[in-house]
């Protein structure tokens, strides 16, 4: 997350409202896409069979739901930013990072997934407050997500209870991890507008983790 908060900019025309450049539109789908083939690989090599023993139907049942992952976690983490920012009337559009996803797919290839696919660049005037609601708008959507996702795993069995857990998991990650409070992660930026919100957030994130491992697994 790049913040620039002393530049003044002209109000874009999706002032006060969400609005996408087509640009930034291109680059969540490059980012998407690359994101669910690498959670396809790592989702897919792990459990051969879990929809079916064909490879192919397999794959494409894995890929499937990792797009909704993705959407749902990734994007909708760094869309909590965006929308947020420009409701503060600020500038503010996702671009991916090439070498962060080339580095992604390879990650995948070794077993294990470390994403950084890129981030939303915000510009405009605005306050310490401004910037803590920003960043706390990402991990919110995540630890939402992920609270939804725990009680529907809990409540239900089979393949739908396992993706469930894997959606739990990702979101609480993804929050907990955010809300590290060293730059540029947003917990930096929320920490030093408001701790008491800094730490219930971090508290939530802690919980789900450890209900995941605890209660899920």
């Amino acid at each position: 997350m790049s913040y620039q908060d002393n530049e003044t900019i002209r109000l874009n025309p999706g002032f006060r409202k969400p609005s996408f450049s087509s640009i930034e539109i291109r680059d969540i789908l490059i980012s998407m896409l690359v994101l669910s083939v690498a959670f396809t690989i790592i989702f897919a090599s792990n459990n051969t069979s879990y929809f079916s023993k064909d490879v192919v139907t397999n794959t494409l049942c894995w890929l499937g739901i990792s797009l909704v992952i993705v959407a749902s976690s990734f994007i909708m983490h760094e869309f909590g930013h965006k929308f947020v920012a420009q409701r503060y009337g600020a500038w503010a559009e996702y671009r991916m990072f090439p070498g962060g996803l080339v580095m992604c797919i390879i990650f995948s290839l070794l077993g294990f997934l470390f994403a950084a696919p890129g981030a939303v660049y915000i510009n405009g005037r605005i306050s310490k407050e401004m910037n803590g609601k920003i960043s706390a708008a990402g991990p919110m959507v995540n630890l939402i997500l992920g609270s939804v996702s725990f009680l529907i795993c809990y409540s239900t069995t089979g393949i739908v209870s396992g993706v469930f857990g894997l959606f739990t998991y990702l979101n609480a990650f993804l929050a907990l991890f955010n809300m590290i409070p060293v730059m540029p992660l947003d917990g930096s930026k929320i920490v030093r507008w408001n701790i008491p919100i800094y730490i219930g957030m971090a508290a939530v994130g802690a919980l789900l983790v450890y209900l995941y491992f605890t209660v899920l697994i």
